[in-house]
């Protein structure tokens, strides 16, 4: 990839060429001693779908930028982002300069872009965002084709939505999706795709009967998998993302999907029956009988030990993370009753240190 920030501007971590930073990657995860038989590599550039950006000014007026020791350094692209963001962050510029009302207190931009070029543009201020603001706005949206939200302190400014519609191909199968502005969605397209295949691909080579899914987000992984098993129970902390699923299952006319909010300890006792929750108001945990858990949780990991111990006593696990280090932490506990059947690496975050795993654990 040629990027003349490579190295300076600090959002690229680790600056080496596509295969060594891979390949140094690997290294790194071979010292937590995972041999994994699977490495699926993403695209050198145009690969990200979704950012954000410092706004910085100077005599010459608004310039992009990223912090750089602590200092902003002025960028005028970032060949990681998918073509089309690229794009349109080039035609937003010059017009946000030429406009004394969408420039005043403006300090940052936030970007959110699907494969199917449409982009959701967030722009950041330190003002109260008035008509005038608005009415400028709305003829920027109009001029780039684009979905706008203005946001100061205590304002959103949505001006005709706040999501993104997407879609995907997995398994000849067509999935459509809604993506929020300021909610968690997978960065790198690509490799979602990737990952998808993967965890279909280890579904397929074992008995199913129901799944369980924790951290389910707005369904990502849950729809597709849904096709593959009688009834997905699947649970949620972010209200946000329940919102986003509840659209999702309707969307893609999913009905053997139950989803509710609630924490990963709340889902443990719910299906213990330690615990009635009046969120779970018409569902028979007891009709469940799940062959399957899939995790996909945040960078710290699951960490607790008793939900580790609940996670081990299902026959199959699917654990996708973002952090093999506090993977390698919980598989000290999960590897005493299950054994490691497939371990793959999925390069989610080019030209960082970052790395996202995926395992599939069978109970021995």
């Amino acid at each position: 990839m040629k990027c003349v920030y490579f190295s300076k501007c600090g959002g690229c971590s680790l600056p080496l060429d596509y295969q060594t930073q891979l390949e140094k990657k690997i290294q790194k995860i071979h010292t937590l001693g995972f041999q994994p038989n699977e490495v699926y590599s993403s695209p050198k550039s145009g690969f990200r779908a979704r950012a954000e950006f410092r706004i910085y000014r100077d005599e010459e007026g608004l310039h992009y930028a990223m912090s750089a020791e602590k200092k902003p350094l002025p960028i005028h692209s970032c060949p990681i982002l998918l073509p089309y963001l690229q794009e349109v962050l080039h035609s937003l510029l010059p017009i946000l300069n030429r406009s004394k009302i969408l420039q005043e207190k403006l300090f940052g931009v936030e970007v959110l872009g699907t494969l199917q070029n449409d982009a959701l543009i967030v722009l950041l201020y330190h003002k109260f965002l008035d008509e005038s603001w608005e009415n400028e706005a709305k003829e920027l949206e109009h001029k780039l084709g684009i979905s706008i939200i203005g946001r100061s302190r205590g304002q959103k400014k949505i001006l005709s939505t706040d999501s993104l519609q997407d879609s995907f191909e997995i398994d000849r199968e067509t999935y459509y999706f809604t993506r929020y502005d300021n909610a968690f969605s997978q960065p790198n397209p690509f490799i979602n795709l990737k990952m998808l295949d993967f965890t279909l691909s280890c579904i397929k080579e074992s008995a199913r009967e129901d799944l369980l899914e924790l951290y389910c987000g707005g369904g990502n992984f849950t729809i597709p998998l849904s096709k593959y098993f009688k009834k997905v129970f699947a649970t949620e902390i972010a209200k946000s993302s329940i919102q986003a699923l509840k659209q999702n299952l309707k969307k893609n006319q999913i009905s053997n999907i139950f989803c509710a909010r609630l924490s990963g300890e709340e889902s443990i006792q719910a299906l213990r029956k330690e615990r009635e929750f009046f969120r779970l108001k018409g569902i028979n945990l007891e009709e469940y009988r799940f062959s399957h858990i899939f995790i996909d949780p945040p960078r710290s990991g699951v960490g607790d030990e008793k939900m580790l111990r609940f996670i081990a006593s299902f026959p199959n696990i699917l654990y996708i993370s973002c952090n093999p280090i506090t993977l390698h932490q919980d598989l000290q506990i999960l590897m005493h009753t299950h054994k490691i059947k497939r371990f793959a690496l999925f390069d989610q975050f080019p030209y960082t240190h970052h790395l996202e795993c995926g395992v599939w654990l069978e109970q021995i």
